[in-house]
């Protein structure tokens, strides 16, 4: 296996890491923004699906789908007191959050020892 190589999978691995990370965020930012109308989630919804970030996981299937809540006394109710909002598990979505940083944590540390081994095999080699 060359050298480089174990760099470059701990690269890949921290950018996986980073996407997952990004998604879930705005996915929790969003989570309770209400929207006046059902076209108005399905653009913020559509956001998500089409993101970068999401292109980027797609092994990983990525459904975004709406709740009606009926709530005259939202500031973003329409006519009729309905508020509609993307259907987004918190829950679920801080637990990817933080299933993520630790993979990406890790992932840096395995960059680094891997920069520290190669570090070492240099210097030993220099000393001869």
């Amino acid at each position: 296996m060359d050298l480089s190589s174990i760099g470059n999978i701990a690269r890949t691995g921290m950018n996986l890491e980073r996407s997952r990370v990004e998604l879930a965020s705005m996915k929790l930012a969003i989570a309770n923004t209400g929207y006046a109308s059902a076209g108005e989630a399905a653009q913020a919804a559509a956001g998500l699906v089409h993101s970068p970030f999401a292109k980027s996981l797609a092994s990983q299937p990525l459904e975004a789908t709406i709740k009606t809540l009926h709530d005259p006394n939202h500031p973003n109710a329409n006519a009729a007191g309905d508020v509609f909002f993307v259907k987004i598990d918190p829950i679920h979505e801080m637990a990817t959050l933080v299933s993520a940083l630790r993979s990406y944590e890790a992932n840096i540390r395995a960059y680094n020892t891997n920069s520290e081994m190669n570090q070492a095999a240099l210097s030993i080699g220099s000393n001869k």
